[in-house]
């Protein structure tokens, strides 16, 4: 090979470096990776290639290349890649999205959680946040508004819930009623509730009907302990009961026990844990839905409780 084709083959590789430098140049600079806001998800493990197929989409062989170099040497030596939800904005070039996915998730999830759920509505409403799925226990939470960030794990958000339990029921560190029941027992009684009742007024009535039957030793008698014999929360009973659902012989069955179930039959909220705190007074114990009112009727006694339901049943 004599002198001058090395030195046009030199300058020829030369050029082709300058040339693949400048393309680099522009594509990690000027190409737009998405025309539109994309959400890119990376799961906790997910490897540098693995990363790279969700980050680089309908490039070709050359660009996929750069970029996956790019990713990898600014995940070793500069920011390494966190996992979660991201959302990239339109017209993001490599460097923007790997500065994003460099940082905590910029996606929030708002979670509410609804007074009076069963087990298997909150174990199927929670697949749609995070991959991993438990049953939570109802006296874990309080039924709210939460709001999490998409990287957070599971075991993070059932932290997030104790807390925000703890922080409820420190300020009511003082109150009368937990000298009486413990906070279990204050929580079974706001279960009984939330099933029960469908407004302030009816809450703070059953709540007091609750109470005034305790303190007689009179059977609470509530169907929506029944329909929880029945179901254990893991699904929705689509009948009504029978004086046969009354008679079993169940621990959850107020019409069989004295006194409260062993545990909560759903998630309650604060604002009913709130009422029942309140120790609403009334001299009723005896109750039963008017579906025509859309409203529960109050009796003092079993015999002003019987005419009522009498009168009621006439009209239905």
């Amino acid at each position: 090979m004599d002198l001058e084709e090395q030195t046009l083959r030199y300058y020829l590789s030369l050029f082709s470096v300058i040339i693949f430098l400048f393309y680099s140049y522009y594509i990690v600079h000027f190409q737009f990776l998405f025309n539109d806001k994309h959400i890119i998800k990376i799961a906790k493990g997910d490897s540098i290639s693995k990363i790279s197929e969700k980050i680089i989409i309908d490039k070709n062989y050359l660009q996929k290349k750069i970029y996956y170099l790019l990713i990898k040497f600014s995940n070793k030596y500069f920011s390494p890649i966190n996992y979660g939800d991201f959302l990239i904005e339109k017209n993001s070039n490599i460097l923007s999205v790997l500065k994003t996915v460099s940082k905590a998730s910029n996606i929030n999830y708002e979670i509410t959680i609804i007074e009076g759920w069963e087990k298997y509505q909150l174990t199927n409403y929670l697949k749609k946040f995070f991959t991993t799925h438990a049953i939570i226990d109802y006296d874990t939470l309080l039924s709210d508004t939460y709001y999490i960030n998409s990287s957070n794990s599971l075991d993070e958000f059932f932290n997030l819930l104790h807390l925000d339990k703890k922080k409820f029921f420190d300020k009511f560190q003082n109150n009368e009623l937990l000298n009486l029941y413990t906070e279990k027992e204050i929580l079974i009684i706001s279960s009984l509730i939330e099933k029960e009742a469908n407004n302030i007024d009816d809450r703070k009535l059953i709540a007091s009907v609750i109470f005034n039957r305790l303190k007689n030793n009179m059977r609470l008698q509530i169907d929506a302990t029944v329909i929880f014999t029945l179901t254990e929360g893991k699904f929705k009973l689509n009948r009504k009961l029978t004086l046969t659902d009354l008679k079993i012989q169940h621990p959850f069955n107020t019409y069989y026990i004295y006194g409260l179930p062993p545990d909560l039959i759903s998630y309650v909220g604060p604002e009913t844990v709130k009422i029942v705190l309140e120790n609403p007074k009334s001299d009723f114990l005896f109750y039963f839905y008017n579906i025509l009112e859309k409203k529960h009727i109050f009796s003092k006694n079993f015999k002003e409780h019987k005419i009522k339901l009498n009168e009621y049943r006439k009209k239905i």
